[in-house]
C-alpha cells in the first residue's frame, strides 16, 4: 500500500496491532486536524471509519479535532454517518464567492456549510451518540487579538507569531485553550497553555463547531459562546493545528488520520521546521496519510488548499476538488484492506521517538 498511503505506528501501538491485529476498541481516541479543504482527501478514510471504527463499539472512542477535524467528527457522529458525509462534501465544494469575500460573507457560508452537515437532526444524533465522544477544541482571544478590527487583529497575530517562535508556552499571552466536549468531565488533559473545558449542549454546539474553523483575517470570531467564558472565540488550529502530542488522553490507542505526512503542532509553527511532536503520545499513535506518490497524481500535484479560491476559477476550483474526491476513494480501499489481521503492523513505519 505505500504507493498510496503513508502509515506509521509508535512502540505501543505497533506491539498491540502485531499481537491482536486491528480491532476497534484498542483504539480509546481520534484525532481530527485543522486544514481547511485539504480534508477532501481523507474523506473516503472517514466512511471507512464510520463502520470499521465507530460502528459496532463496546467502549467510547474520543474525538479530538480542530477546525475541519471538528467539522469530520460532527459528520461520523450522527447516525447515518456516510450520508452526513455526502451532504458535507457536496456542501464544502459548492461554496462559491463572485468577488473576494468579507469576513462576514466567509462566516455565512460556513454556517451554511455547517446547517447543510448538521440536517435536521445532526446535532441532537451527535450529542447522544452511543460511543462517539466528541471534544472540540477552540481559541479564545486575549488581549491584542481580542478584536475583529483587521489591523489590530493582525498586529497582534504578528506580535503572537514572534512570541511563539521563542516558545510555544507563549501562545498563552493572546490565546487561551477552550475545549467543548460531550463528556460529563473532560477527557484530555493539557498543561502547555491555560485551558478551560465546557460542555457541549444543543444551545452551543454550532457556535462551538463554528468557532473551532473560524480562521482569523478570514472569518469573523465567534462572540460569547453560550455556557463559555465570555471573549472572542477563534480558529482551534491557531493552538492546536496538528497537534503536539503533548496532552494526557484517555486510555487505548490513538488513531490520526491526517492529509499530510508530517504533524505541525500549532498554526504558527508552519515555517519552524524544527518545531514537531516529541510527545510520549507518539507511541500509542497509528498515523495514516496519503502517500507523497499518490499526492503527485492529484490534479496539479497537491491536495486542496485555501489558494484555490484565488488561483482557479469556481468551476475549475470545483472540477478539480471533485476530482480529488474521486481518488480520494483509492486511500479508502487501501486502508480498509490494512485493517484486515495484522496488516497494519506489517506495513507501518516507527515514529523517530
Amino acid at each position: 500500500m505505500a504507493d498510496v498511503l503513508t502509515v506509521r505506528a509508535g512502540s505501543e501501538a505497533l506491539a498491540t496491532l502485531r499481537r491482536t491485529g486491528f480491532s476497534a476498541d484498542s483504539f480509546g481516541t481520534l484525532l481530527g486536524a485543522s486544514g481547511g479543504p485539504k480534508w477532501l482527501v481523507l474523506s473516503a478514510i472517514d466512511r471507512v471509519l464510520s463502520r470499521r471504527m465507530v460502528t459496532g463499539r463496546s467502549r467510547p472512542l474520543h474525538a479530538l479535532g480542530t477546525s475541519i477535524g471538528a467539522f469530520r467528527h460532527a459528520a461520523l457522529a450522527q447516525r447515518d454517518a456516510p450520508t452526513a458525509i455526502a451532504r458535507f462534501e457536496e456542501a464544502y465544494v459548492a461554496q462559491a464567492y463572485e468577488r473576494a469575500p468579507t469576513t462576514a460573507e466567509v462566516t455565512q457560508e460556513s454556517r451554511r456549510i455547517l446547517g447543510v452537515l448538521f440536517g435536521s437532526d445532526g446535532v441532537r444524533e451527535a450529542l447522544a451518540h452511543a460511543t462517539l465522544r466528541l471534544h472540540v477544541g477552540t481559541a479564545r482571544s486575549r488581549r491584542l487579538t481580542a478584536t475583529d478590527r483587521r489591523h489590530l487583529l493582525a498586529a497582534g497575530l504578528g506580535l503572537t507569531a514572534t512570541a511563539n517562535a521563542l516558545s510555544r508556552r507563549l501562545l498563552r499571552l493572546t490565546f487561551e485553550r477552550v475545549v467543548f466536549h460531550t463528556t460529563n468531565q473532560p477527557a484530555f488533559g493539557f498543561e502547555d497553555l491555560p485551558t478551560q473545558h465546557v460542555k457541549l449542549n444543543a444551545a452551543n454546539f454550532a457556535q462551538a463547531t463554528l468557532a473551532s474553523g473560524s480562521i482569523p483575517i478570514v472569518m469573523e470570531a465567534i462572540e460569547d459562546v453560550v455556557g463559555a467564558p465570555p471573549g472572542l472565540y477563534r480558529d482551534g488550529g491557531i493552538i492546536d493545528y496538528h497537534f503536539a502530542m503533548d496532552f494526557d488522553a484517555p486510555p487505548g490507542l490513538i488513531f490520526y488520520p491526517h492529509f499530510c505526512d508530517h504533524i505541525v503542532p500549532g498554526w504558527f509553527d508552519k515555517a519552524l521546521r524544527w518545531r514537531r511532536p516529541r510527545g510520549e503520545l507518539l507511541g500509542r499513535t497509528v498515523f495514516v496519510a496519503p502517500s507523497r506518490a499518490f499526492v503527485a497524481s492529484l490534479p496539479g500535484g497537491k491536495i486542496p488548499d485555501r489558494s484555490d479560491f484565488e488561483t482557479f476559477s469556481t468551476a475549475d476550483r470545483q472540477r478539480r476538488w471533485q476530482q480529488v474526491l474521486a481518488a480520494g476513494q483509492r486511500l479508502g480501499d487501501a486502508f480498509e484492506e490494512l485493517l484486515e489481521g495484522t496488516r497494519l503492523a506489517e506495513v507501518a513505519l516507527p515514529f523517530a521517538e
